[in-house]
């Protein structure tokens, strides 16, 4: 049997000598310039590397797709499509089956598009991260080979990622995040935010709205903008649960731990008996609810 997996590996170490060997060494480089109406729309899919799309004072929508290996469309196939106020951008392999990744190596391939800020993008990679920042519009972005990061957006977000960490910030809209390969994290979301992940923690600082926050894989942690007094859901089952709240907030706070005890250093008034893993109570004279459960680590709960 050992013999069997040397040699396994042998042939694949082998396979992609080949295949780095036969890759031409002077690149690849595809740009291409679109007229793009105000307030249009960009879906773009690849899975031949990162992807990254930027706002900015351009009236047009300009891509740019780069490579190690000048052969990249001899595995890749690059597609552009207009309609009235949308482009797409497609890459993708030509060939599909358990081999096609030796003869499909992407060089370190990545497309850039910069848009009028104007906005909205709908962007997923299956070959690498994803980079979204500076636009008005909604934003959607997807990976399943890297990492997930969104800024500076001024409609609403949502964010996924089963290849890393997820990251969205200053974002004017609401904000809807999940992982299977690392933690979340959003900072200074004007609206409700919602997060969950299995691979990771939760962290969330200066959230303007409701906040819904699971994680199975860490701690979850939330810190409450000042003035949010619209509550939230918070559980962990892989961690503690720890949120910082404005001290003048109206809520109805719910907190339970089974993996841990429950402390407050906010003048809650008490509804029944004062346990060690558990708080029912109101906060100047109660409100929204926030609910904080963890069977994996004690809950804290603490002025901001």
């Amino acid at each position: 049997m050992r013999t069997k997996i040397v040699l396994g590996i042998g042939v694949l170490m082998a396979l992609a000598a080949v295949a780095a060997v036969a890759s031409p060494a002077d690149g690849y480089r595809l740009e291409k310039r679109f007229d793009f109406a105000p307030g249009g729309r960009l879906v773009l899919r690849t899975e031949g590397g990162a992807a990254e799309v930027r706002g900015g004072d351009t009236a047009q929508a300009i891509v740019l797709v780069t490579s190690k290996r000048a052969d990249f469309e001899k595995y890749f196939a690059v597609r552009f499509e207009e309609s009235a106020g949308l482009l797409e951008v497609k890459i993708e392999r030509r060939a599909r089956g358990p081999l096609s990744w030796f003869d499909g190596w992407n060089g370190g391939a990545r497309v850039v598009v910069d848009l009028p800020r104007s906005a909205s993008a709908e962007v997923s990679s299956s070959g690498g991260g994803v980079e979204v920042t500076n636009l008005a519009g909604e934003v959607e972005a997807k990976s399943s080979g890297g990492g997930v990061a969104v800024s500076d957006v001024g409609g609403d977000v949502r964010a996924s990622s089963s290849g890393g960490g997820v990251a969205v910030e200053r974002i004017g809209g609401s904000a809807v995040i999940s992982s299977s390969g690392g933690g979340v994290q959003a900072d200074a979301v004007a609206g409700d935010v919602e997060a969950g992940t299995s691979g990771g923690g939760v962290k969330i600082t200066e959230a303007g709205g409701r906040v819904v926050a699971s994680s199975s894989g860490g701690a979850v942690r939330v810190g409450f903008a000042a003035g949010n007094s619209k509550g939230g859901d918070l559980h962990s089952s892989g961690g503690g649960v720890h949120a910082w709240l404005d001290p003048a907030a109206a809520l109805d706070i719910d907190a339970h731990s089974s993996g841990g005890g429950v402390a407050c250093d906010l003048p809650v008034t008490v509804r029944g008996k004062l346990r060690r893993n558990e708080l029912e109570g109101k906060l100047n004279g109660g409100g929204a609810v926030l609910e904080l459960s963890s069977s994996g680590g004690g809950v804290s709960i603490e002025g901001r």
